[in-house]
């Protein structure tokens, strides 16, 4: 009772400073706008970037259906991060951790899985959700240089009417640079602690109508003290651009990404998670061709092919670590013990492949209405015998119709309107509809309100996954994961007020989502029955080994589950050359399952301050994650939480130079507050050795110079 009473305290605290904030929102209007006309008849205003990923069309952040953030390219340079997963952590509802020093989960308001696959993630409008990755993101590899990106726009929240199934949560669309929009050359070498060892070469050279950019580059370290973590990560990316004339462009992208990270636990039953090395190898393949007949029409057409491989073995052994994992329970050790030893290679190799092809015109028919339309063909293939035991290849092929209105109904009034006309290989036809409504009483106000309704196909591993460890002798030990063909789709219904103000007097802007989100048929791991006797299985109890691994399998949850909170976004520059950056969110999760419910974090915060001294500059950014279940692995009814963290990362910047080139020297820190847990391997938090305070996966402070010359 105690322990209910004080949930009930805190989220009544949680109510309170929602309410507080709402009502300094619905008053910052009408004082901003005093305080504004007092000031100035003619006050200059900063326009807020025009964006192009929320609807499809090239739209002010005001105008757009929904809450966007952008980082661009200042930013990106200022923080001076190697990871780009790390940079989502200052936008507003990102809850991003790390398992170990090369893994990194990426969710939007919570929520994920093992391998959170709530989000579309794109780069250039290229997929990168991964079929070979479970159907997330693998941010470890996705293959770009974080040098190359000229923004990053994040839809914060549901975006299936524009981009199809993998948008249930919202979209990271990550934007390279325009070879027109450089020159010159660079190379840069990074030196730090934990082994940390990059390199990075860019040439930049044009030739008339034809600009061309190659960037190699390679990052290196050795991950955590006590983790066998470290990566080796080789990336070779080229763009191309082309003018065809006065209105035709054609757009040429390729890359290739190898490597090593290092994975797996000590001490784990059986030895079910050896340390061992996960290599990988993957390529894309990108064209696209834009046909721009006058400024207010658009026609394009995009190929992409991803191909992406992994090879990951290692050995299970049914008598490694049994006296440190089933030392309290001597009846069972004794059984172990008693059964043949037995010795299993695991095979996690994994091939994928995707082909997508896109059509898609764009056209504004008067100053009032402006609309974009297009269609979609995807075909996805994946190999993989640790995933699927018959080792047949899996393929899925998909079909989408798109199409969004801006319409302005009045002065003030404006309409966007949009949806996805879907149909996924084994599903029938789904239908993704969205409408907000804009009102902006003035330049520099703006009032949204909108709805939208947004399917999750489940992926191909959900659905057909058959993990088994099969020994040559004694066959069937256990069925680690089984898939569900009969699973539904997921569904989200997502009401949305937002509020955006211009700050004229600072220079900024505010950015407020209220949100109500109601997910149905959510997708969930649950526990497999004991697998049944196979009439020539020669074990004394041929159930022994699932009984103790366990095995789950994937299934919808018949609760709804709702979010419910505000997010928003303050940008100011209150003195010169000095920029402040502030996010806060507060969500308030509830499900039937406690499980699911305690992966969200009911807050997080980021403060960022950039400041320029003349040659110098400085980045100071202080994230505050509130906490959480969310991890990895599944233990079953045991519940494992990740404790409420601080972090303070630091970027110091020096310009100088030395003849006729310029050199950048960059002295960077991040996590300086200590070592702390940002994510719980589930299986592993279940061993003994780790069952008082001691963490099994430490995120450590980390420190790196790196010097870059531009010739």
């Amino acid at each position: 009772m105690a322990h209910i009473k004080k949930q009930e305290m805190k989220w009544m605290k949680i109510r309170l400073i929602a309410r507080y904030i709402a009502g300094c929102l619905l008053t910052a209007p009408a004082a901003t706008a005093l305080a504004f006309h007092e000031g100035s008849e003619d006050p200059f205003f900063d326009p807020l970037p025009v964006v192009l990923t929320v609807s499809r069309l090239p739209q002010p952040m005001q105008d757009t259906p929904g809450a966007i953030s952008v980082i661009d390219s200042e930013l990106i340079a200022a923080t001076g991060y190697r990871d780009i997963a790390r940079l989502l952590r200052l936008v507003p509802g990102m809850q991003v951790a790390q398992e170990r020093g090369n893994d990194q989960w990426v969710s939007y308001h919570g929520l994920g899985s093992d391998f959170p696959n709530q989000m579309q993630v794109l780069i250039d409008g290229r997929s990168v959700y991964s079929p070979y990755f479970y159907g997330g993101a693998d941010w470890g590899a996705l293959g770009i240089d974080i040098d190359d990106i000229d923004r990053i726009e994040v839809v914060r929240g549901s975006d299936s009417a524009a981009y199809g199934s993998n948008a249930f949560l919202g979209v990271v669309n990550i934007i390279t640079k325009h070879t027109a929009a450089e020159v010159g050359n660079t190379a840069s070498m990074t030196l730090g602690n934990q082994g940390v060892a990059d390199t990075r070469a860019r040439i930049v050279t044009h030739d008339g109508p034809l600009g061309l950019r190659i960037t190699a580059s390679h990052q290196q370290d050795d991950g955590s003290a006590n983790l066998k973590d470290g990566r080796r990560i080789n990336t070779l990316n080229l763009r191309s651009d082309i003018r065809l004339g006065n209105i035709d462009e054609l757009t040429l992208i390729g890359g290739f990404s190898d490597g090593q990270r290092g994975t797996g636990y000590e001490g784990t039953l059986f030895n079910g998670s050896e340390p061992r090395s996960s290599y990988h190898q993957n390529s894309h393949l990108h064209t696209r061709w834009q046909h721009t007949p006058s400024p207010d029409e658009e026609w394009s057409l995009s190929w992409y092919h991803n191909n992406e491989s992994a090879r990951e073995s290692w050995s299970v052994d049914s008598y490694r670590n049994l006296d440190g994992t089933l030392g309290a329970y001597p009846g069972l050790l004794a059984m172990l013990l008693a059964a043949p030893r037995l010795l299993v290679d695991v095979d996690q190799d994994r091939d994928s492949q995707r082909d997508n092809i896109e059509l898609q015109h764009r056209l504004r028919t008067s100053n009032a209405l402006q609309l974009v339309w297009g269609l979609e063909w995807r075909r996805d293939e994946l190999k993989a015998q640790a995933l699927f035991s018959d080792n047949h290849t899996r393929s899925q092929q998909e079909w989408r119709l798109f199409g969004n209105a801006e319409w302005r109904m009045a002065p003030q009034w404006l309409w966007n309107v949009g949806t996805m006309v879907e149909r996924i290989e084994g599903d029938k036809l789904r239908l993704a509809p969205r409408l907000f409504l804009n009102w902006q009483p003035d330049s520099a106000t703006t009032f949204k309100a909108g709805y939208s309704r947004a399917w999750r196909q489940p992926s191909l591993f959900e659905r057909e996954a058959d993990v088994r460890i099969v020994h040559p002798v004694y066959g069937l030990l256990q069925q680690r994961q089984q898939g569900n063909p009969d699973l539904e789709p997921q569904r989200i219904d997502a009401f949305e007020l937002g509020f955006m103000r211009l700050l004229p007097k600072t220079g900024g802007s505010l950015d407020v989502r209220l949100f109500q989100e109601h997910i149905h048929d959510y997708i969930v791991r649950d526990a497999l029955p004991p697998m049944l006797t196979s009439a020539d299985n020669t074990l004394a109890d041929p159930n022994l080994y699932q009984r103790i691994l366990g095995g789950t399998r994937w299934i919808n949850s018949r609760d709804t589950i709702r979010l419910t909170g505000i997010e928003y976004q303050l940008r100011i520059r209150p003195w010169a050359d000095g920029n402040i950056i502030f996010n806060h969110t507060l969500i308030r999760a509830s499900a039937a399952d406690p499980a699911v419910e305690a992966t969200v974090a009911p807050y997080s915060a980021s403060l960022t301050w950039m400041q320029h001294f003349g040659a110098w500059q400085s980045t100071l950014s202080v994230l505050r994650m509130g906490p959480s279940e969310a991890g990895t692995g599944y233990a079953g009814s045991e519940r494992f939480k990740v404790d409420a963290y601080t972090t303070l990362d630091l970027s110091l910047t020096r310009n100088l130079r030395l003849g006729n080139q310029l050199v950048e020297f960059r002295l960077s820190g991040i996590n300086l507050l200590g070592s702390h847990q940002e994510l719980v391997h589930r299986p592993v938090e279940r061993l003994p050795e780790y069952s008082g305070s001691k963490v099994a996966n430490p995120i450590e402070p980390q420190f790196y110079l790196s010097v870059r010359a531009r010739f």
